[in-house]
């Protein structure tokens, strides 16, 4: 009985607890480049969040299939793209002076990524895709995907359904 116990108490701590369809916390932040972003401002549009720490090697590692991904939308205003890092804004530039990463930046952000966390212990990276209604419709956390892919084809199917 006790073992059942600590078995079900560690899947439950392990496993993915899901943020999908639930809608996003609003927010106001200001970007790396000193942009307001709120979001009403992102309400209408399909969001493609992505949430990183600094000391992260998957996040620094999924980095250039996110430009990737970020080069491909970047002229369709339907489809925004926002990184939030956990981290100080100086230990993020130390990062991003390093690593190219082309989607607008927010530090300081971990109040904000911790009301949207997957899982009971908070994984990075940590994708997320909002649709127009600003509801999560699409979450992947600890880089187990080809996140390429993984966004590009719901973002797709969130624009065939709005068209």
């Amino acid at each position: 009985m006790k073992f059942s116990f600590v078995c079900l108490a560690l899947l439950l701590m392990f496993s993915g607890c899901s943020n999908v369809g639930k809608t996003a916390p609003d927010f106001k932040f200001t970007t790396r480049t000193g942009d307001v972003i709120t979001s009403d401002n992102l309400k209408g549009k399909i969001v493609v969040l992505n949430v990183w720490a600094t000391w992260c090697g998957t996040c620094l590692r999924e980095i250039p299939a996110l430009n990737k991904l970020y080069s491909k939308y970047e002229s369709d205003t339907s489809v925004v793209f926002l990184a939030m890092c956990d981290d100080d804004e100086q230990k993020m530039d130390v990062v991003l002076n390093r690593f190219d990463f082309k989607y607008p930046q927010v530090a300081n952000a971990k109040e904000y990524t911790s009301r949207i966390q997957t899982r009971l212990v908070k994984t990075y990276p940590q994708n997320l895709i909002l649709d127009s209604s600003f509801k999560i419709i699409f979450e992947v956390s600890d880089g187990s995907q080809d996140i390429f892919t993984a966004l590009d084809q719901k973002i797709q199917s969130l624009k065939r359904q709005s068209s």
